[in-house]
């Protein structure tokens, strides 16, 4: 008898509405029973299907054909060549599982991104709603660590490699530059950042990379503009910022770099500036709904997101987004989102296809925010992941490649580390056409 066939009605109701994402709250209460019965049938379920992790329940819920076909297309499924597939480890077990030819069916190799979004519960705040992940420590792994410890370095990626730029050692500005081989797990010294600085952002366009302004040592403003050729590792300079900047955001977008407002030495900023590489110029193409220093920010889609940051009122909570095809004079090119779970500035941001994630930063009396969040961008909501093995300090830097988050250096009391932490925020795994 198949496993299919061993499983009950309620089970199978059961194992639909975990494959559609519910947690084990949300399904109680859509089948008027308790948490603990739904846990009880979770167990009996898992043991009948051979299965650890609701991961390996919801590709077998979709091999059984239980996934409704309005929820099966909201899964992410695109052909994809042998070579270029990866799996957890978890994940052998489930591929072997499914490795049975159907019957008059033939078979396709298809890549299913599993998104950690399986399994949130729910935790309200206010008019505001919190995601907390089931936990997975295998979702954390330790890499390579940096060379030596340092802080508030900022990151860009450039084809394999991620570059770290700067930041501060033992309280000393820094201008060294250390490129992370991706593949190979190994860090190598690249040609030094001629001007050290603090409170800068880096951007790629082409084959460079852009770090405006930023804090010098004896805590002025600079205007210089540095580029960084990774191809060739040298440095050269563009045309400066029209003005003094350092703690601004800045995302590219459409081959052009927007920097939103800024510190300027004396007071914050609300210009939106905009740097086109072919005319060298830097122009305003819009003001800010509030001048703020001290924010992140990330390119989404036809968008743009700016997270938490400082204004002359103190630190915010607040996530806008700018879009900057919209008309200058259309109130449209900028919207409000759900606020940050507490206000923060000086964070960080990466972005991965499941969506944004900010790290670090302090609250408005100064205290670390250790909490990793990704925005949600479907349901509009915050998620919080699971906390690292190791602390995750508010200077420490975030980089985005493929499917991981890195979390590198950092300040822990008094010391600079040299940690470097992986999350995997997506799995790729191998799966059979089903057809329809």
């Amino acid at each position: 008898m198949s496993s299919e066939n061993e499983l009950s009605e309620r089970e199978k109701e059961i194992l639909r509405l975990v494959a559609t994402g519910a947690s084990n709250k949300e399904i109680a209460q859509q089948l008027y029973i308790s948490p603990n019965t739904v846990k009880v049938h979770l167990r009996n379920i898992f043991a009948k299907i051979g299965v650890v992790s609701r991961t390996e329940a919801t590709l077998y819920a979709i091999k059984i054909g239980l996934i409704p076909e309005s929820v099966r297309e909201e899964i992410q499924i695109n052909p994809i060549s042998a070579e270029e597939i990866t799996a957890p480890a978890n994940a052998q077990d489930s591929r072997r599982a499914f490795s049975t030819p159907l019957k008059g069916r033939g078979l396709v190799v298809l890549l299913v991104v599993i998104l950690i979004g399986i399994g949130f519960f729910r935790m309200s705040r206010g008019n505001q709603e919190v995601i907390n992940p089931a936990t997975s420590t295998q979702r954390w792994s330790q890499l390579a660590d940096l060379p030596e410890g340092i802080g508030g370095g900022v990151t860009e990626r450039y084809e394999g490699f991620l570059y770290l730029f700067g930041g501060e050692k033992d309280g000393k500005l820094s201008g060294d530059v250390l490129a992370y081989d991706i593949t190979q797990n190994t860090w190598r010294e690249r040609a030094a950042k001629p001007t050290l600085v603090s409170g800068v952002q880096a951007g790629v366009l082409g084959e460079k990379i852009y770090l405006p302004g930023g804090r010098l040592a004896d805590n002025t403003i600079t205007n210089r503009v540095e580029i960084y050729d990774p191809r060739n590792n040298v440095w050269d300079i563009t045309t400066p910022l029209p003005v003094p900047l350092a703690g601004y955001g800045l995302a590219v977008f459409e081959g052009r770099l927007y920097l939103f407002g800024g510190w300027d030495g004396s007071s914050y900023r609300d210009e939106v500036w905009v740097f086109d590489p072919d005319g060298q110029q830097w122009l305003v193409q819009q003001k800010m709904p509030s001048a703020r220093a001290f924010l992140t920010a990330a390119s989404l889609g036809n968008k743009i997101y700016l997270f938490g940051g400082e204004t002359a009122d103190g630190v915010i909570d607040e996530t806008i987004v700018f879009y900057p095809n919209r008309s200058m004079e259309d109130p449209a090119a900028w919207e409000v989102k759900a606020p940050l779970p507490q206000g923060r500035k000086n964070l960080r941001a990466a972005v991965l296809a499941d969506g944004a994630y900010v790290a670090g930063g302090v609250n408005q009396i100064g205290q670390p925010v250790t909490d990793i969040l990704r925005f949600n961008e479907t349901a509009g909501v915050w998620e919080v992941l699971e906390p690292p093995p190791l602390l995750i300090s508010f200077d420490t830097a975030l980089a985005a490649s493929q499917t991981r988050l890195h979390f590198l250096g950092g300040t822990v009391g008094m010391r600079t580390v040299a940690y470097h932490q992986a999350y995997q925020a997506i799995y790729t795994v191998v799966l059979p056409a089903v057809s329809r």
